[in-house]
């Protein structure tokens, strides 16, 4: 019999669930329960995870996909994140220009919750995932803005005195 690795033995008799019926069996938690469960998941996969199969790989990558918000929560609490994050000078310009890196002309490939949580992790944003998704859909940098990005200096309108 195969020795089960530290992934299989968080699941009752070893064996990994749907990753579907797992996410509906999660959202049908109270919320405690829930946190926990998933904070040994991470922990597992932060410890363990090249030694993983592909397939175990896939299942925490998709349980991360449907809650990214837990997930972001627990890196920046549970983990040396809590001290390493970024503070940014300017957040504000720093979305808008994101809007225009990653919103605009977005493919089907670029999910913006990803990008979300992946911002709120390693940067010290106050905002959460879903929020802070929605900003960078939506928030356009000013002429004044883009002239500050490319170093130049602001135009003024000769016509206007």
């Amino acid at each position: 019999m195969k020795k089960k690795n530290k992934f299989e033995l968080l699941f009752p008799n070893g064996k990994v669930p749907d990753v579907n019926e797992f996410n509906r069996s999660l959202d049908a938690m109270s919320e405690e329960g829930r946190k926990k469960f998933l904070e040994k998941i991470y922990k597992v996969s932060f410890s363990v995870w090249t030694a993983l199969p592909p397939s175990q790989q896939t299942f925490i990558e998709a349980v991360i996909a449907h809650d990214r918000q837990a997930y972001a929560d627990f890196v920046q609490q549970k983990t040396v994140m809590v001290h390493i994050r970024y503070t940014l000078r300017h957040p504000a310009l720093f979305i808008r220009t994101l809007h225009l890196i990653e919103a605009i002309e977005r493919t089907a490939k670029t999910s913006l919750s990803r990008l979300a949580m992946s911002i709120t992790i390693c940067f010290n944003f106050s905002e959460k995932v879903k929020t802070l998704a929605e900003n960078i859909s939506k928030e356009k940098p000013t002429s004044k803005e883009l002239l500050i990005l490319s170093g130049k200096t602001e135009i003024k309108d000769d016509y206007n005195g």
